[in-house]
């Protein structure tokens, strides 16, 4: 799920996060199941250990990728609105007379 998920962003395939996000809500909630009843009987042994290493990393590489993804929309969303403001200032610029109402063509 999560080699998927770096794939998905990775690839900027952004319109297949939401399903993915509902697969993970569902593993992330099986998982946690299964841990509490697998630490009830039994200690962690070197391969849960070990995958819990692995998921631990991908979710870190994945957390990374989002939020470099949320930083540049940020940026984009910034620069639009300063271009937004920017053509207002152009479209209120005239040789007439202030306050005076443009002509339509």
């Amino acid at each position: 799920m999560l080699t998927e998920e770096l794939s998905t962003l990775s690839n900027r395939k952004w319109e297949d996060l939401p399903e993915l996000k509902k697969k993970k809500v569902v593993l992330a909630s099986r998982f946690r199941e299964f841990n509490q009843t697998s630490n009830r009987v039994e200690p962690d042994k070197p391969e849960l250990v070990t995958l819990k290493s692995l998921m631990s990393d991908l979710e870190n590489q994945s957390r990374q990728k989002i939020a470099a993804q949320i930083d540049l929309i940020g940026n984009q969303m910034l620069a639009l609105q300063e271009q937004h403001v920017y053509w207002l200032e152009c479209l209120n610029v005239s040789f007439q007379k202030p306050y005076e109402p443009i002509p339509s063509p």
